[in-house]
Protein backbone atom coordinates (compact mmCIF):
# COMPACT_ATOMS: atom_id res chain seq x y z
CA UNK A 1 0.00 0.00 0.00
CA UNK A 2 1.47 3.31 -1.05
CA UNK A 3 2.04 6.15 1.36
CA UNK A 4 -1.13 8.13 1.97
CA UNK A 5 -3.46 5.44 0.60
CA UNK A 6 -4.63 4.41 4.08
CA UNK A 7 -5.34 8.01 5.03
CA UNK A 8 -7.26 8.60 1.79
CA UNK A 9 -9.28 5.43 2.30
CA UNK A 10 -10.29 6.34 5.85
CA UNK A 11 -11.15 9.90 4.82
CA UNK A 12 -13.34 8.61 2.00
CA UNK A 13 -15.16 6.24 4.32
CA UNK A 14 -15.68 8.98 6.91
CA UNK A 15 -16.94 11.37 4.22
CA UNK A 16 -19.41 8.75 2.98
CA UNK A 17 -20.64 8.05 6.50
CA UNK A 18 -21.13 11.77 7.16
CA UNK A 19 -22.93 12.18 3.83
CA UNK A 20 -25.31 9.30 4.60
CA UNK A 21 -26.00 10.71 8.07
CA UNK A 22 -26.73 14.20 6.73
CA UNK A 23 -28.99 12.83 3.99
CA UNK A 24 -30.86 10.83 6.62
CA UNK A 25 -31.00 13.85 8.88
CA UNK A 26 -32.55 15.89 6.08
CA UNK A 27 -34.96 13.19 4.85
CA UNK A 28 -35.68 10.40 7.35
CA UNK A 29 -35.95 12.59 10.44
CA UNK A 30 -38.36 15.23 9.06
CA UNK A 31 -40.50 12.74 7.14
CA UNK A 32 -40.57 10.29 10.05
CA UNK A 33 -41.55 13.08 12.44
CA UNK A 34 -44.25 14.37 10.10
CA UNK A 35 -45.63 10.87 9.57
CA UNK A 36 -45.54 10.22 13.31
CA UNK A 37 -47.47 13.39 14.18
CA UNK A 38 -50.05 13.46 11.39
CA UNK A 39 -50.57 10.10 9.63
CA UNK A 40 -49.25 7.16 11.64
CA UNK A 41 -51.64 4.76 13.33
CA UNK A 42 -51.07 4.18 17.01
CA UNK A 43 -49.29 0.84 16.54
CA UNK A 44 -46.48 2.52 14.51
CA UNK A 45 -45.60 5.12 17.12
CA UNK A 46 -42.86 3.06 18.79
CA UNK A 47 -40.98 2.21 15.59
CA UNK A 48 -41.16 5.78 14.28
CA UNK A 49 -39.96 7.30 17.55
CA UNK A 50 -37.14 4.75 17.67
CA UNK A 51 -36.17 5.43 14.05
CA UNK A 52 -36.00 9.19 14.48
CA UNK A 53 -34.10 9.04 17.78
CA UNK A 54 -31.72 6.37 16.49
CA UNK A 55 -30.89 8.36 13.39
CA UNK A 56 -30.12 11.47 15.39
CA UNK A 57 -28.29 9.89 18.34
CA UNK A 58 -27.47 6.26 17.58
CA UNK A 59 -26.07 6.31 14.04
CA UNK A 60 -22.51 7.12 15.10
CA UNK A 61 -22.64 4.51 17.84
CA UNK A 62 -22.99 1.89 15.11
CA UNK A 63 -20.95 3.42 12.31
CA UNK A 64 -17.91 4.69 14.28
CA UNK A 65 -16.76 1.22 15.45
CA UNK A 66 -17.07 -0.09 11.90
CA UNK A 67 -14.97 2.80 10.57
CA UNK A 68 -12.38 2.18 13.30
CA UNK A 69 -12.24 -1.52 12.39
CA UNK A 70 -11.77 -0.69 8.71
CA UNK A 71 -9.01 1.78 9.57
CA UNK A 72 -7.23 -0.79 11.75
CA UNK A 73 -7.58 -3.39 9.01
CA UNK A 74 -6.06 -1.03 6.43
CA UNK A 75 -3.15 -0.20 8.74
CA UNK A 76 -2.43 -3.85 9.51
CA UNK A 77 -2.62 -4.69 5.81
CA UNK A 78 -0.06 -1.95 5.11
CA UNK A 79 2.21 -3.39 7.81
CA UNK A 80 1.86 -6.89 6.34
CA UNK A 81 2.66 -5.69 2.84
CA UNK A 82 5.79 -3.79 3.89
CA UNK A 83 8.48 -5.91 2.27
CA UNK A 84 11.61 -4.13 3.41
CA UNK A 85 12.70 -2.73 6.75
CA UNK A 86 12.54 0.83 5.40
CA UNK A 87 8.96 0.42 4.23
CA UNK A 88 8.01 -1.16 7.55
CA UNK A 89 9.56 1.74 9.44
CA UNK A 90 7.68 4.18 7.20
CA UNK A 91 4.40 2.32 7.80
CA UNK A 92 4.98 2.37 11.56
CA UNK A 93 5.55 6.12 11.54
CA UNK A 94 2.40 6.92 9.53
CA UNK A 95 -0.30 9.05 11.16
CA UNK A 96 -3.00 6.40 10.68
CA UNK A 97 -0.82 3.78 12.35
CA UNK A 98 -0.29 6.09 15.31
CA UNK A 99 -4.04 6.55 15.75
CA UNK A 100 -4.73 2.83 15.61
CA UNK A 101 -1.89 1.88 17.95
CA UNK A 102 -2.85 4.56 20.50
CA UNK A 103 -6.44 3.33 20.39
CA UNK A 104 -5.36 -0.27 20.90
CA UNK A 105 -3.06 0.59 23.80
CA UNK A 106 -5.80 2.65 25.46
CA UNK A 107 -8.52 0.02 25.07
CA UNK A 108 -6.39 -2.97 26.02
CA UNK A 109 -4.96 -1.36 29.14
CA UNK A 110 -8.03 0.68 30.13
CA UNK A 111 -6.11 3.93 30.21
CA UNK A 112 -6.95 7.36 28.73
CA UNK A 113 -5.86 8.06 25.17
CA UNK A 114 -3.41 10.80 26.20
CA UNK A 115 -1.49 8.28 28.33
CA UNK A 116 -1.57 5.77 25.48
CA UNK A 117 -0.19 8.48 23.17
CA UNK A 118 2.61 9.10 25.67
CA UNK A 119 3.41 5.38 25.76
CA UNK A 120 3.45 5.30 21.95
CA UNK A 121 5.81 8.29 21.77
CA UNK A 122 8.15 6.68 24.30
CA UNK A 123 8.04 3.41 22.37
CA UNK A 124 8.87 5.14 19.09
CA UNK A 125 11.68 7.09 20.78
CA UNK A 126 13.06 3.81 22.13
CA UNK A 127 12.83 2.17 18.70
CA UNK A 128 14.64 5.12 17.11
CA UNK A 129 17.38 4.93 19.77
CA UNK A 130 17.80 1.18 19.18
CA UNK A 131 17.89 1.76 15.42
CA UNK A 132 20.49 4.49 15.87
CA UNK A 133 22.76 2.29 17.97
CA UNK A 134 22.29 -0.62 15.58
CA UNK A 135 23.03 1.69 12.63
CA UNK A 136 26.25 2.84 14.32
CA UNK A 137 27.23 -0.78 14.81
CA UNK A 138 26.53 -1.63 11.21
CA UNK A 139 28.34 1.43 9.86
CA UNK A 140 31.75 0.37 11.06
CA UNK A 141 31.86 0.15 14.82
CA UNK A 142 33.29 -3.05 16.18
CA UNK A 143 30.35 -5.34 17.13
CA UNK A 144 32.40 -7.14 19.74
CA UNK A 145 33.36 -3.95 21.55
CA UNK A 146 36.73 -2.30 21.55
CA UNK A 147 39.53 -4.81 21.77
CA UNK A 148 43.12 -3.93 22.54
Amino acid sequence: MRRGTTRTFSRQMLARAILIWVIGLLTIVPYGTYYLFFEAPRDQYAILITLVLFWIFGYWGVVAPMLAALKARAVFRALEQAQSEGRLREALRAHETREVVVGLIASENHIPRFLAALVYRLLMKRLCAVEGSRGATLKGADPGGSRP
